[in-house]
C-alpha cells in the first residue's frame, strides 16, 4: 500500500470518529427546558411604550356557572364606554391608567411548570375551558377554581400590550400568583399587585343626579300605582315639601295646631337623592325622547308605538292621556319630583321590580327576554336567584329620570331701584344756589333810615336818652346798674332748690321768648333728594351684584339641565331597594303630632302648595307627566 493511500484512509477514520464523537454528545446532551431562559425577564415590556385604550377582564362565575366578561375602551371620539354593559359611559381613563402601570415590571420570577396537565392544578386553566378538576379533587377547599382570570389591555390599534391568565396565589406566599401567557403552557410565578376592578359600579360616575343637598328647596312625593289589570291609576298621598328660608322643611296643609313635619324623614329623603347609586343600566328603546315624550316618528307609526310600549310595560313605564287627552308618562309605583335653587327640576318615575341574578340586575340578560324566549327552567332559575338577592338587599327597582329647567326656582329676579325725582322747589331755585341766611333780596330793598338801617333795624335800637317816648325809658335799665348786672356772682344767685316753686313747676327755657330761624324749603328739599340719590347709588350697587349671582345661578342651572339630559336620555336604571322605600315616603313617615303646649313659630304654608313647573293645582290623574 503505498503512502497516499494510506494517509487517505487514516483522514477518513479520523473523520468517521470526529463524526460519531459529534453524535454521541449531541443524543447525550440534556435537552433544553422551554422556559427557563425567560426566568428573570418581564412579561410585557412592549407595555412601557403603549397606551392603553382598552381593558378585557374574563372570568368563570362559579355561582352562576357562567362566562363573565367586563371591558371598558375608548372611542373614536375619545369617550370612555363599557362594552360589557350597552356602551354605558364610564369615568375610565385614570382608573385604566392605575391597572396599566400596575403591570409595569411584572417578572417571571421561577417557572413552575411546563406541562399544559399542570394548569388547572395551579387554577391558570382558560375561563372558557371545560375543566375536568375540581377544588375537592385535588381535596383542597381552598383551592378555588382551576379556571384563571384573563387580564388583556390593548392599544389603539387593537393590539394586546397585556394579555395574562392570574391563577392562585401560593399559601406560602400571598403576594405572589402563578400565571401565564394564554398561548403558552409554561406556567410561572410572579409577584404582582394589580388595581384592577370589575365591579361595574367601580367604573361609572358615581354621583347619578349631581345634586347637592342643600340646594334642594321643593319635594314632591306622589304616590300612585298603575293597575296593569283595569288600566287605572290607584292614587295615593300627594306630599308637597317646602324649605323655607331658615331651612326648614314644612309640608303643604298640615294642620299646625296638632302636627309638625318630621325634619328628619325629609333629610333622609334628600340625602338619598344626593347619594344615589345605581346598580344596573338597560338601553331605552328607540322613539323615547330626553323628556320622555314620544317621538313623532313613532306617534304615528302603530307598529312602533306598540314595540315601544311593550318594551316599556316590561320596565314598569306607560304612555298615559291625562286631563285634556294629553300623553304623558306614568310609571308602576309613582314619582317623586325635586327641585333645586338653580332652577333644576328632577322627576323620578319607578317601575317595576327588577329580576335575575346580580350579572341579570346590571345588564339584562333573561330579564330583558322577550316572554317567549323564556323557558319553565329559566324562570324557576331567575326565581330563586333573584329570591338569594332579595333576602340580602330586597327587590331592586327600574327607574327612569327627567331634568327641566324651571327658572321660578331661582326666586324673583330682582327688580332694578328706581331713582329718585328731583322735586320740583329744586327746579326753580336759581342756578347758584338759595342764599344760606334766607332770601336777602327782599331786605335789600328796605327803605333805610337817616343812620343807614333799616325799618325793622331801627325799631330794635334804644331811642336817645332825651326822647320824650315813656314807653322807652321805662324798658331801657341805666347803664351802671346792666354792668352791675353783667359782673354779679353766679354763686349770689339762689339754689334752684330754693327758688320759688311757682316758677320751678313749669319753668319756661331763656331762649323760649325767641323766634327759631325759618327753615328754607329750597335747602330742606335739596338736602332730602341728596339723601335719596346716596340711597339710590348703594342700592343700584346691590341690585347689579343680585343680578350678576341670579343670572349666575340661571346659567348654571341650565348648563346642568343639559348635561344631565345628555346623561339620562339614553338608559333606564336599575336602583337599590333601600333607595327606593326612602324615595316613598309616606304621610305617616312625614309627619307627627305636636307635643301639648309646644309653640311653632313656623309660618304657615297655604294648603294645595304647587310646585314651580307643575301647574298651579296639585296634581290631577294621572300625575306627574310631560
Amino acid at each position: 500500500m503505498n503512502s497516499s493511500k494510506r494517509t487517505l484512509i487514516f483522514f477518513a477514520v479520523a473523520a468517521g470518529s470526529v463524526l460519531l464523537a459529534m453524535i454521541v454528545n449531541t443524543v447525550n446532551r440534556p435537552a433544553v427546558v422551554e422556559g427557563f431562559s425567560e426566568v428573570g425577564e418581564e412579561f410585557f415590556p412592549e407595555l412601557r411604550d403603549g397606551k392603553a385604550t382598552e381593558l378585557i377582564v374574563s372570568r368563570f362565575d362559579q355561582e352562576i356557572e357562567a362566562l363573565q366578561t367586563f371591558s371598558v375602551k375608548q372611542t373614536d371620539d375619545g369617550l370612555w364606554v363599557i362594552p360589557s354593559h350597552h356602551d354605558y359611559p364610564a369615568e375610565a381613563e385614570d382608573r385604566l391608567a392605575r391597572t396599566a402601570a400596575s403591570m409595569l415590571g411584572i417578572r417571571k420570577l421561577g417557572l413552575i411548570s411546563r406541562s399544559k396537565d399542570d394548569h388547572e392544578r395551579y387554577g391558570v386553566a382558560g375561563p372558557d375551558a371545560q375543566v375536568s378538576l375540581t377544588a375537592s379533587d385535588e381535596g383542597d377547599e381552598d383551592a378555588g377554581d382551576p379556571r384563571g382570570t384573563r387580564l388583556t389591555l390593548k392599544d389603539s390599534s387593537d393590539n394586546a400590550l397585556v394579555d395574562l391568565i392570574v391563577g392562585r396565589s401560593p399559601e406560602a406566599n400571598p403576594g405572589q400568583y402563578y400565571v401565564r401567557e394564554p398561548e403558552k403552557n409554561a406556567v410561572y410565578i410572579a409577584e404582582m399587585s394589580i388595581d384592577l376592578s370589575t365591579k361595574f359600579s367601580d367604573w361609572i360616575e358615581p354621583d347619578l343626579l349631581k345634586v347637592n343637598q342643600p340646594d334642594v328647596k321643593q319635594l314632591r312625593v306622589n304616590r300612585y300605582s298603575v293597575d296593569e289589570q283595569r288600566g287605572e291609576i290607584v292614587q295615593g298621598d300627594v306630599l308637597d315639601f317646602l324649605k323655607d328660608e331658615s331651612s326648614k322643611w314644612t309640608l303643604a296643609g298640615i294642620d299646625e295646631e296638632s302636627e309638625q313635619t318630621k325634619a328628619a324623614a325629609v333629610t333622609d329623603l334628600v340625602r338619598n337623592l344626593d347619594e344615589l347609586k345605581i346598580v344596573g343600566v338597560r338601553p331605552k328603546p328607540e322613539g323615547l325622547n330626553p323628556d320622555l315624550t314620544v317621538s313623532q316618528e313613532v306617534a304615528q307609526n302603530p307598529l312602533l308605538r306598540q314595540v315601544l310600549q311593550a318594551d316599556m310595560a316590561r320596565q314598569g313605564f306607560f304612555i298615559a292621556r291625562g286631563p285634556n287627552n294629553a300623553v304623558q308618562l306614568v310609571s308602576n309605583e309613582g314619582e317623586l319630583v325635586a327641585g333645586t335653587s338653580n332652577g333644576v327640576q328632577y322627576t323620578l318615575y319607578f317601575g317595576e321590580i327588577a329580576r335575575g341574578s346580580a350579572q341579570d340586575i346590571e345588564v339584562g340578560s333573561l330579564a330583558d327576554a322577550g316572554a317567549d324566549e323564556v323557558t319553565e327552567a329559566d324562570a324557576e332559575e331567575a326565581e330563586s336567584s333573584e329570591a338569594a338577592t332579595d333576602e340580602e338587599a330586597g327587590p331592586r327597582r327600574y327607574l327612569l329620570v327627567k331634568v327641566a329647567f324651571d327658572e321660578t326656582l331661582l326666586g324673583e329676579r330682582p327688580e332694578e331701584p328706581v331713582a329718585p325725582v328731583k322735586p320740583e322747589i329744586l327746579n326753580d331755585a336759581p342756578a347758584d344756589g338759595p342764599a344760606p341766611d334766607g332770601d336777602k333780596a327782599g331786605a335789600d330793598d328796605q327803605p333805610a333810615d337817616e343812620n343807614g338801617c333799616d325799618e325793622e333795624t331801627a325799631a330794635a335800637v334804644p331811642a336817645d336818652e332825651g326822647s320824650t317816648d315813656t314807653t322807652a325809658d321805662e324798658g331801657q335799665k341805666p347803664a351802671e346798674e346792666a354792668a352791675e348786672e353783667a359782673v354779679k356772682d353766679p354763686a349770689d344767685e339762689p339754689a334752684a332748690d330754693d327758688a320759688d316753686p311757682a316758677k320751678t313747676d313749669d319753668p319756661v327755657p331763656a331762649d323760649a321768648d325767641e323766634e327759631k330761624p325759618a327753615v328754607d324749603p329750597v335747602v330742606e328739599a335739596q338736602q332730602a333728594y341728596d339723601a335719596a340719590l346716596s340711597e339710590f347709588e348703594g342700592a343700584k350697587i346691590a341690585y347689579e351684584n343680585a343680578v350678576r349671582q341670579w343670572d349666575e345661578r340661571s346659567a348654571e342651572g341650565r348648563k346642568r339641565v343639559e348635561e344631565l339630559s345628555t346623561r339620562f336620555s339614553g338608559w333606564y336604571y336599575v336602583i337599590s331597594a333601600e333607595s327606593f322605600e326612602k324615595f316613598r315616603l309616606s304621610r305617616e313617615d312625614a309627619v307627627e303630632p305636636k307635643a301639648a303646649g309646644a309653640a311653632d313659630a313656623a309660618p304657615a304654608v297655604p294648603g294645595g302648595l304647587s310646585i314651580p313647573g307643575l301647574g298651579d293645582t296639585p296634581l290631577g290623574l294621572p300625575p306627574g307627566g310631560n
